[in-house]
């Protein structure tokens, strides 16, 4: 026995249409957006609150969830399918990244074209944005305020691996001194231990502890030098590579000022940078664009 709706209702049979047919408009709509490459109008669809509020400056529009979901499967296409115009236009503005497909719609960042680029993070295609790597970007932004004041990125670690080098250096070069050293100190130890009595003073006591105290500081630094040619190698290894990474972060920042004057304006573009893509496809003519 089918049931009827109460208080006039609106039919069931009549709600599900209307459900069906919202989610069918939908993919219709999508569906002619993407045959008329209108990116623009891909993005508004699968974001419809973030578009309405940054494109069209309307707060109050909510994602309808039930319609944008019928497309979660295919995020990984919908990626590669809008990563065509967006990197032609990253390309343009920030002329220092590339990008590598690593799997359908995954992006990944390098920072550069030289040797030993980096990989910065990830291109998050269906969101227009960075992803950066936390880390390497923290060493950017840390390298910018170093520079203000005239520093290197890795100059306190070089400075301090550059002066146990020359302490290690000085204890292999010192070898001799130590070794005459050592011997006065032996003959001095002897000779204390031979006015030792029954009783031994407290003073004969004292020399003979500052004697080996300083017999055992020469055995240490006497252990180090034996060791200090490889940790020295091991140093330098170290300061080559930290020079490096000093190199490369200069050219970063150089990349960066060159095309946007200061870091901080790398970061409003950024950003901006959603509001600004779409914006210019716009620009551009070619897009096929209905809001309503």
């Amino acid at each position: 026995m089918t049931s009827e709706p109460k208080n006039g209702a609106q039919p069931i049979s009549e709600m599900i249409n209307q459900a069906i047919k919202q989610k069918v408009d939908y993919l219709d709509v999508l569906r002619k957006a993407i045959t008329d490459h209108a990116d623009e109008k891909i993005y508004a669809l699968l974001d419809q609150r973030r578009y309405a509020a940054e494109i069209m400056h309307r707060e109050e529009q909510m994602n309808d969830t039930g319609v944008m979901g019928l497309v979660d499967d295919l995020t990984d296409q919908l990626s590669n399918y809008l990563s065509t115009k967006l990197i032609k236009y990253l390309s343009k503005t920030y002329p220092f990244f590339y990008y590598e497909e690593y799997q359908t719609g995954h992006y990944r960042i390098y920072f550069g074209n030289w040797w030993d680029r980096r990989q910065f993070g990830e291109l998050d295609v269906l969101n227009i944005r960075f992803v950066f790597d936390q880390g390497e970007y923290q060493k950017l932004a840390e390298s910018f305020e170093l520079n203000r004041d005239g520093k290197r990125y890795n100059g306190a670690k070089i400075d301090k691996l550059s002066k146990e080098n020359d302490r290690l250096q000085g204890l292999i070069d010192s070898g001799d001194e130590r070794a005459a050293k050592k011997e006065e100190l032996q003959a001095e130890l002897k000779e204390a231990s031979a006015r030792n009595g029954l009783f031994e003073s407290s003073k004969n006591r004292e020399t003979r502890e500052s004697i080996v105290s300083q017999l055992s500081e020469l055995e240490d630094q006497e252990e180090q030098a034996r060791t200090a040619s490889g940790k020295i190698k091991e140093n330098n290894q170290l300061v080559l590579e930290l020079s490096k990474e000093n190199t490369i972060l200069s050219y970063e920042r150089k990349s960066i000022t060159d095309t946007f004057g200061s870091f901080e304006d790398f970061e409003q573009e950024n950003r901006n940078l959603y509001a600004n893509y779409l914006q210019s496809l716009v620009g551009s003519g070619k897009q096929v664009i209905d809001h309503d």
